[in-house]
């Protein structure tokens, strides 16, 4: 079995030594939270709204950069985050090295981050936190005219608005999309693909010329829907044909029905030619992400509303935590706690905050009251059955090892068919048999490792049962293994 010292290298494992005594008051306070509730956090890198917040001038500035991002994960994982949407492409730029795209100058010179791929880096500790990463990609606004990526794609693009957009009409766009989308799933280790404007951006895009050449004497509201989702068709079928467990999803229009305000006018979801619910029935997404951006009766009554278009997927409300700031809406904490509340009355699988400065900034003190009471306890994700119901098996030889004021806990890894990749969640409990269906138990969650270290509160003279679960990318988790028993100076397998 592992041993004291070698666990002690993982530095990150540490960090359950204040998690289990943290979890130890928690599992007294009889707060109620779902086991399984997606947590999720936009992290905006254009124009370095929250990562990283300025470009890298020379080698030093690497290691700051990369410091910025680590405080930022350390704070979301303190806080039970589970899923982070990384902005991986802007505005036909890219955070990591692409052979298609330049990458971003908001990163910085490329002869110097070329000594480091930001988005490997970013998986890399989201993973070592059991957080989920996820790739945000912008998909067809370019930004400004004359960019590198529009004068290399001028066949592709439109000028609307005094900004240049990827024509969705076009079909050589899709084959382009899809060619970055394809670079970043087989290079990199994510978790998932996560779509944004992936859409028209009104009903005056001009393209006219496109829809003659293409649209075949169809109603151009239709086709430029159908431009839509085929494109969502492809892609999703693409990703699932390179690695099925990578989820696919976009965050979309907040409401089909009715107007809301978005950017400098107002619309809904035909206004764009988006029709996330079509993808939904369709089986091309795993969830998606409505922006619900609105209070009160521009809010509770679409979270219905989309609960009733979910066929079976999940819908995940992207709550706007920017609006609690003076300048966007001075939002009270409640506004924005009574729509968390909503999300979890609706079942509706969880939701993702835009964007993360408010929450890490602790604005009105919404980070220390998710931290304190709506996210007390860790949460795993909802199983995507269907792409996979197959749960792995449990783990075997669990040990429980005192070293001082710590207990080591650790088990045999456990080998599925095909050398998939299993995760472990750990639980704890002063009753047996242990309930998994207890948030309050689950102290661990997403453990790559096989051994970790938890405190030991030397007051319970009881002392408490330990288990763990294993755990796949599809969010299957295994039965629970046979519990080892520790008290202080004492153990029993």
């Amino acid at each position: 079995m592992t041993t004291f010292v070698a666990v002690m290298k993982h530095f990150w494992l540490l960090i359950f030594i204040l998690l289990g005594s943290w979890t130890l008051h928690a599992q007294s306070s009889g707060w109620s939270s779902p086991k399984e509730e997606m947590r999720a956090v936009w992290i905006t890198s254009i124009y370095a709204l929250d990562w990283p917040k300025s470009p890298t001038k020379n080698a030093s500035d690497i290691e700051r950069q990369k410091a910025d991002l680590l405080k930022i994960l350390d704070q979301l994982k303190a806080a039970n985050f589970n899923t982070v949407f990384v902005q991986t492409r802007l505005r036909g730029d890219v955070i990591y090295p692409s052979k298609i795209e330049p990458q971003t100058s908001h990163i910085g010179a490329k002869s110097i981050t070329g000594r480091y791929d930001p988005l490997a880096f970013a998986i890399d500790e989201c993973h070592k936190r059991g957080l989920e990463c996820h790739a945000w990609f912008v998909t067809y606004p370019l930004g400004k005219e004359g960019s590198a990526t529009h004068q290399k794609n001028k066949d592709l693009v439109k000028k609307h608005q005094n900004e240049i957009y990827l024509d969705p009409g076009n079909p050589k766009t899709a084959k382009y999309l899809l060619s970055l989308v394809n670079e970043i799933v087989d290079k990199y280790d994510i978790d998932g693909i996560h779509m944004d404007y992936i859409r028209y951006p009104d009903s005056k895009f001009p393209d006219n010329t496109t829809f003659k050449q293409y649209g075949k004497g169809k109603n151009k509201a239709t086709w430029r829907k159908e431009n839509i989702n085929k494109f969502v068709y492809q892609l999703y079928d693409q990703v699932k044909a390179h690695k099925p467990w990578v989820q696919v999803s976009s965050s979309v229009i907040g409401m089909y029905d009715g107007h809301i305000k978005v950017g400098r006018g107002y619309m809904n979801a035909a206004d764009v030619s988006q029709d996330p619910e079509n993808w939904l029935a369709k089986g091309k997404h795993d969830f998606v992400v409505p922006m619900m951006y609105h209070k009160d009766n521009l809010f509770f009554p679409f979270v219905t509303d989309w609960k009733s278009r979910s066929h079976g997927r999940l819908i995940i409300p992207g709550l706007g935590v920017y609006r609690m700031d003076k300048k966007e809406g001075d939002w009270t904490l409640k506004d924005l706690t009574a729509q968390v509340d909503a999300t979890r009355e609706h079942q509706m699988g969880g939701h993702a905050f835009y964007r993360l400065q408010f929450l890490t900034d602790n604005t009105k003190g919404i980070m220390d009251k998710l931290a304190n009471d709506y996210y007390r306890y860790p949460a795993l994700l909802t199983p995507m059955t269907w792409l996979n119901a197959v749960r792995p098996l449990p783990p075997q030889e669990v040990e429980a090892i005192g070293e001082g004021d710590y207990v080591e806990l650790s088990w045999e890894p456990v080998r599925q068919p095909g050398k998939k990749t299993v995760f472990y969640n750990i639980y704890r409990s002063q009753t047996a048999p242990v309930d998994t269906h207890n948030p309050a138990n689950l102290i661990a969650t997403r453990l790559a490792e096989t051994a970790v270290l938890v405190s030991v509160n030397h007051n319970v003279e009881r002392g408490y049962y330990y288990a763990v679960t294993a755990y796949d990318r599809y969010h299957n988790e295994s039965e629970l293994s046979r519990p080892v028993y520790f008290v202080s100076g004492y153990r029993r397998m």
